[in-house]
């Protein structure tokens, strides 16, 4: 019965006892007493109406500088954050700076929360060079006014005050659907082509021409996708350019399964629906050998990332492509591509986020 009443006052709060007995089909004698018995889940207010007691999730990140991985482990020790009942509050301590991999996918998660009616909380007080960083690199554009920010939203957008002036970074950017997003594919070439040499021009182009126009063309989604570019210099590693695309729809391989059996029965045959590994297989088919598409190959729509493929196997690169539950990880290392990284049973995050590390030093 708790499960139940929970249900019906999510749904509508402030319900007496007599109209959640009749939602219930059950006798007003027995829900009253189960309520009386049960207020550490509900309670009722001076007109005898019945809410439920919600609690607070909590998800804590830490200090230090948070990649992909770390922002998974902190999500998988949280509750199913789609499932909670109450509020969710995202706090990021004194020191804690993100990633351009994880601040992709924590915009996307954030944003699909509140699409889902959640009440999001990002607590930011402690950390004020992430927020300013945030603020920069245009992350609160994007993110939806709905979503709470302590101690406060920036009062304006140091993004779109400063956009093209560094070479270290190109904002984030939406990727606008039914169009060729020209002028946000230049700024990343351009960016690109500036923290390495003339010979990665056609890489870049490749790369993201790829695959913002799939995201353009195929998100299906109400949310926005997005791209960004960060620079790396770090002490002891190499000079990496971590760029980011990301969208909030159906992902590729739904996309792709919509008309798998018709153009592909071998694929079709080989990876059945409704199995996660198969869909790993089948991103797998997508992005390590490409000339794959929902079109089919007679169609002449699109290479299916195989020019994308052909690209970055010419430089040392890794390419990380997270979808629904799990990830996936390409290392290409003097020409060829090592076995894949495979990561499952993530937290759940729709749609399609695809990282880019080109080494160029």
């Amino acid at each position: 019965m708790k499960e139940k009443i929970e249900d019906i006052l999510l749904n509508e709060p402030g319900l007496k006892g007599r109209e959640i007995a009749k939602k219930l089909g059950a006798e007003r004698k027995t829900v009253n007493s189960f309520l009386s018995k049960n207020k550490d889940y509900f309670y009722q207010d001076d007109e005898y109406q019945w809410y439920l007691k919600t609690t607070t999730t909590d998800v804590e990140f830490l200090s230090g500088w948070i990649d992909a991985d770390q922002f998974e482990q902190f999500l998988l020790i949280s509750p199913d954050l789609f499932s909670v009942k109450g509020p969710v509050r995202f706090i990021l301590p004194q020191g804690c700076n993100l990633l351009l991999e994880s601040i992709s996918r924590f915009l996307a998660l954030l944003n699909q929360l509140d699409d889902e009616g959640i009440d999001v909380t990002v607590d930011l007080a402690e950390c004020s060079s992430t927020r300013s960083f945030l603020g920069r690199a245009g992350f609160f554009d994007l993110l939806s006014d709905e979503v709470k920010i302590l101690p406060e939203r920036p009062k304006s957008s140091a993004a779109k005050i400063y956009k093209g002036n560094s070479d270290s970074l190109v904002e984030i950017g939406t990727i606008c659907p039914n169009s060729k997003n020209k002028g946000l594919i230049v700024a990343l070439r351009s960016n690109f082509v500036v923290n390495s040499d003339e010979s990665f021009e056609t890489v870049a182009l490749t790369v993201f021409s790829e695959f913002i126009n799939n995201v353009s063309d195929h998100s299906n989604s109400q949310l926005d996708g997005f791209a960004a570019l960060q620079v790396y210099s770090p002490q002891r590693r190499r000079k990496h350019i971590q760029t980011v695309i990301s969208d909030s729809g159906v992902g590729v391989v739904s996309t792709l399964r919509t008309t798998l059996k018709q153009h592909y029965p071998d694929l079709y045959n080989r990876f059945p629906d409704n199995d996660v590994d198969a869909d790993i297989g089948l991103a797998l088919e997508v992005f390590s050998k490409g000339n794959i598409t929902r079109y089919g190959r007679e169609s002449g729509r699109g290479l299916g990332f195989k020019s994308t493929r052909e690209q970055a196997s010419k430089f040392d690169a890794d390419l990380s492509i997270r979808m629904d539950t799990f990830n996936i990880k390409l290392v290409y290392r003097g020409g060829k591509m090592e076995e894949p990284l495979i990561s499952k049973g993530l937290t759940k995050i729709k749609g399609t986020h695809i990282c880019f590390d080109f080494y160029v030093d």
